[in-house]
């Protein structure tokens, strides 16, 4: 397999471009959702029972799956050391990245299927929860130097944003 060179301005760029992925995901599947719903309401019934097991378990899930993700995503950034090479650091901090999201996106996907199969309005909202802890998340250089452990010489590479800082696997 082969790996392609990023320079820190490519390797920003990609960070934002997996969120912004990740942020559409959740609002796009949000507004279909409500759309078909909305389009089906005289086909599909109202499910009670289900109703019943979803008040407390949707905005159970919305509440603990973000935060579960965050403080994994803390704790596997906090086993990185200040002397592995930037590259790895970089890659590893992408990896966390992509996990830690997940967990803002199952919890909304959860929340909307709720919404999509009972109609209750309300786990619609609860699923906005999520997606507004998931805007305080962007991944910008001052968290990354905040979150990883940098040493001068590599911040000093981030900020140059032609220096090559990380290496992606590509297919052919």
């Amino acid at each position: 397999m082969d790996h392609k060179i990023l320079t820190s301005k490519q390797y920003f760029k990609f960070l934002l471009l997996v969120y912004g992925v990740m942020l559409v995901a959740q609002v796009g599947t949000g507004t279909v959702f409500f759309f078909l719903r909305s389009a089906q309401l005289n086909a599909m019934s109202n499910e009670a029972t289900l109703n019943k097991l979803f008040t407390y378990l949707v905005p159970g899930i919305a509440l603990v799956l973000p935060l579960l993700g965050i403080v994994l995503a803390k704790r596997t950034i906090k086993e990185m050391e200040i002397s592995d090479l930037l590259s790895d650091k970089l890659r590893k901090y992408q990896s966390t990245l992509i996990f830690k999201y997940a967990f803002f996106e199952a919890a909304t996907i959860f929340s909307l299927g709720a919404y999509f199969l009972t109609g209750e309005l309300r786990y619609l909202g609860v699923a906005g929860a999520p997606v507004l802890l998931f805007l305080t998340q962007l991944p910008t250089r001052r968290r990354v130097f905040s979150e990883v452990p940098l040493s001068t010489l590599d911040k000093t590479q981030l900020n140059n944003p032609d220096a090559e800082v990380a290496q992606i696997p590509v297919k052919d």
